[in-house]
Formats: C-alpha cells, structure tokens, sequence
C-alpha cells in the first residue's frame, strides 16, 4: 500500500512562491489545491504512520502565513492608495491659504511684511533678529523683546534703520538669544501663502508654489493657518 506521510516542503514551499498571474483567482485557486492535496494524503496515508500532528500543523501554517502575507500587501497597498488620495484633497485646499514652514529663507516683495514663528528652548528677554542678503551681508536688525519659552510670533516690514525699504529679493533671518558664549539660535518657521499646487501622478512628493515663486514639499508643513 502506498503512503503519503508529508507533502513535500521544498515543493509546496515553491508552489506557494509563484506568482500570482491572474489576480484574484488564481490566489483562490492556490487555496483549493493545497487543501486537495492535505485531503489525498489523508486518504493514502498509511494508518501506521499518520501524519504528525506537528507535521500537520506546519504544512497548514506555512499556507496560511504566504495567504496572510498576500493579503496584508493588498491592504497596505490600498491604505497607501487612500492616504495618498488625502493629501492630494488637504493640499489642494490650501491654495489661498497660509502655512508655516520650518526654514530660514524667504522672499522680500515690493510691499509684503515677513511672518514667522521663533521656537525659544527658554523664556529670554534679549531675543534679537538678524537679517541677511543671500550674499551674507547683514542688512538690519532688531529687538523681539521679552519670549516666553515655546513658540512666539514675529514680523518685519522690510524697513531698515535709515527708514527706506530694503530691496526685493531673497533673504535669511536668523533669531538669537542670550550673550557671548551662551548665545543661542532658535528655531525659525516662515509663513508662505500658497498660490497653487501640483499633484503627483507617479506617487511623488506634492509640491506647494507660494505666492511669491518659491516651491515647497507638502511634508514641510508645520501648521496651517
């Protein structure tokens, strides 16, 4: 009498690993077929020597496990798919609005007023502000007064100490505290406005053009205002 103790690991193993060429039903039909099989061996088995428990277990394990495997791929798949269907719909309502980007760089117009967001690790009460041409060259500076520790607000009209208005283009601030040795420099966010947005066909980065020509990564937004 023939016996089938054991389907054959490396076998099945192998079989479960082909890919999946027809979808849905192909993965159905991978299911049947294995549970034939653990059926033809029930039958053939030699009544002596029946199968393992263990063994038993395994085989179904394994199955059960690449099955598993497929179908959490498919909803992470899915879930990506929704997330990134979220992003391009909260992006694309933020045209006309304003957001608050973690950098030190901005653009000076004709008759915009900087906006930003110094983080101070501690309160202080010499807070200062430095302005910078993309050269380097410091072109203005003032007081921010007493900062509580955390997040404050600050502006500039774009006047410098001689009362005339610096020249449009690109330039730095940078915010600092304290004296000597111990000055420390904070953390800056700009506020953009955002005038449109380009959405990714190919899964990309969805990128936010503000008002004044300049080009940011949705995932650099702090906060929305």
């Amino acid at each position: 009498m023939s016996s089938t103790n054991v389907i054959d690991s490396s076998a099945l193993s192998q079989y479960l690993r082909e890919p999946e060429t027809t979808g849905t039903k192909k993965n159905q039909l991978g299911q049947e077929e294995f549970m034939e099989l653990m059926l033809e061996q029930m039958k053939n088995q030699d009544p002596l020597k029946p199968t393992e428990n263990g063994e038993f277990i395994a085989q179904m394990a394994q199955f059960s496990t690449v099955t598993g495997i497929s179908e959490m791929s498919e909803s992470l798949e899915s879930l990506t798919a929704s997330f990134g269907n979220y992003q391009a719909l909260q992006s694309a309502s933020l045209v006309g609005r304003n957001v608050l980007i973690p950098t030190d760089s901005f653009t000076l117009t004709e008759d915009n007023t900087l906006e930003g967001v110094v983080d101070m690790e501690a309160s202080t009460g010499n807070a200062s502000a430095s302005i910078y041409k993309a050269n380097g060259e410091l072109v203005h500076q003032f007081d921010l007064g007493i900062q509580a520790a955390g997040q404050n607000k600050f502006s500039w009209d774009g006047m410098l100490e001689d009362g005339e208005r610096a020249a449009p283009g690109e330039y730095s601030i940078m915010v600092s505290y304290g004296s000597g040795e111990n000055t420390v420099a904070a953390d800056v966010m700009i506020e953009q406005q955002i005038d449109s947005v380009n959405l990714s066909t190919s899964g990309g980065e969805i990128i936010l053009n503000t008002i004044d020509g300049q080009s940011l990564n949705f995932s650099d937004v702090r906060q929305i205002h």
